[in-house]
């Protein structure tokens, strides 16, 4: 009983700094946007410019994640994820002080190199930390504290810019996340990766750098493209859809679209009770996937243009998308062989980062086009897509290891 107990305590505690650590991160993705406006007027730079940052910062983390995962894999999760951690928050607090445009673009890049650093590392400390039947629970509170970090940020911060000056207010958040990790520095004893602590060797570069050709990878990060496509493309470009194709009003649109965000961070946290207890995580992706693109294909076939009929539609949609998020997750642990966690996790996970790039360009085409159906309609195309390409990583996994086994 005591082991179990202690166990049960051990992944409280590790799951809750990892979780902690991520809902920041997607806190700094926001931070320095959301103080935009503010900036622009005070300072006088132009939004093409403060776009620049932006862009400089997602580039950056974009281009970095995949090798992250190769130094996780190569000398561990903990110190990369802490000097990560160190990193954006530092570089975020920094911008309190500058007074230069290209200081600004310097630390839009320290922030973005400490941003790639999260999902190789999360995803390897909590395989190499939670036990098995909590890591379905593990990976959905690492995705809610995303979610949260996402919701909460744009509005705080506007707030607290509005109150105390752009600069005050990344110095406080900045400084608040240099706590955090003086915290994870001070308990990272507890955080063992799935890699370097486990003793397993890593082999030459090139026989790990084939390991993200294998099939299951390609198509691993497939899926998480081809799923970016479709889910951000709705979440930047929905509101603007929506009035677009139904004339709605800006602030009835807005709130369809939150309210889908709550019901995905609802939804995530069911998908790891649910990743806990299934084990055919991929089906069970393909069928929630699926659910959700027959639900939401009903708005634009049916032209469902009231705002009472909407509403559950968006948040059914969200909550399975949500339950999605950990049963993914679960499906590219599986396919990773050992020793590999870090650097597949970094690579599959920067299809989110193309995807992304893609979505935000093809959907705002779609709407200067005065195309707005078509938005939705590729939502569903893009995400089927994603359900095909998860179904076939995982076959492609099963057929490797047969072969072995014989």
């Amino acid at each position: 009983m005591d082991a179990a107990v202690a166990a049960t305590r051990r992944d409280v505690k590790v799951i809750s700094l990892i979780g902690v650590a991520h809902l920041l991160s997607h806190v700094y993705h926001l931070s320095l946007p959301a103080l935009f406006p503010i900036i622009h007027e005070v300072e006088g730079i132009s939004y093409a410019e403060l776009g620049m940052l932006a862009s400089v910062f997602f580039i950056t983390s974009a281009l970095c994640q995949a090798p992250a995962g190769f130094l996780v894999d190569r000398v561990g999760a903990r110190p990369i994820l802490i000097t990560g951690m160190f990193l954006i928050t530092g570089a975020s607090a920094l911008f309190a002080f500058t007074h230069s445009y290209g200081a600004m673009i310097g630390l839009a890049f320290l922030a973005g190199l400490g941003n790639s650093v999260f999902h190789p590392a999360d995803f390897s400390i909590l395989n190499g930390s939670v036990s098995e039947k909590r890591i379905g629970r593990g990976l959905s509170i690492h995705g809610f504290g995303g979610y949260v970090g996402y919701a909460a940020t744009p509005f705080c911060m506007y707030w607290l810019g509005s109150l105390i000056g752009w600069r005050d207010a990344m110095l406080y958040i900045g400084g608040a996340g240099l706590i955090v990790a003086a915290i994870m520095l001070a308990m990272r004893s507890n955080l063992r990766d799935s890699v370097v602590d486990k003793g397993i060797k890593q082999q030459s570069f090139i026989n790990n750098l084939g390991v993200l050709f294998q099939p299951s990878a390609v198509l691993a990060f497939t899926f998480f493209a081809f799923m970016a496509m479709g889910s951000i493309g709705l979440m930047t470009f929905g509101v603007s859809t929506l009035i677009a194709l139904f004339d709605l009003p800006a602030d009835k649109a807005s709130l369809i679209i939150s309210l889908q965000l709550s019901g995905s961070m609802l939804g995530i946290l069911m998908g790891g009770v649910l990743a806990d207890r299934y084990p055919r995580h991929d089906l069970m992706t393909a069928v929630v996937v699926t659910l959700a693109v027959a639900i939401m294909m009903t708005v634009p076939l049916f032209h469902l243009n009231s705002v009472h009929v909407l509403i559950p539609i968006f948040i059914c949609y969200g909550m399975l998308y949500g339950i999605a998020g950990p049963l993914r997750d679960m499906v590219v642990r599986s396919i990773a062989p050992s020793g590999s966690a870090g650097k597949v996790f970094g690579f599959t996970y920067s299809g989110m980062d193309v995807g992304s790039a893609i979505s935000t360009f093809l959907f705002g085409y779609m709407l200067s086009q005065n195309l707005p159906f078509w938005n939705f309609i590729l939502v569903g195309t893009f995400m089927m897509i994603g359900v095909f390409s998860i179904l076939f990583a995982k076959a492609a996994t099963r057929r490797s290891i047969v072969p072995a086994a014989t």
